[in-house]
């Protein structure tokens, strides 16, 4: 799979797809409400979902992305 941006293979295609998708707060919330039990949804309010991306550096230097928080 190519990025047609800069036309270099996609590394990790599954997880730029998940990236992509739920960054976009309605399709996170369709996502939960369609696969939380309804147990799970009464305690949460997904109204205030805010999302957050964020990346660390390991102690080796090393970049580190964090699933979307």
């Amino acid at each position: 799979m190519t990025d047609e941006k800069n036309n270099s293979k996609v590394v990790n295609p599954h997880d730029k797809l998940f990236r992509d998708t739920y960054s976009d707060k309605e399709n996170a919330c369709s996502f939960l409400s369609q696969g939380l039990t309804e147990q799970v949804l009464k305690l949460i309010d997904l109204s205030s979902l805010e999302i957050s991306k964020d990346s660390f550096i390991e102690k080796e230097l090393a970049d580190y992305h964090s699933d979307m928080l």
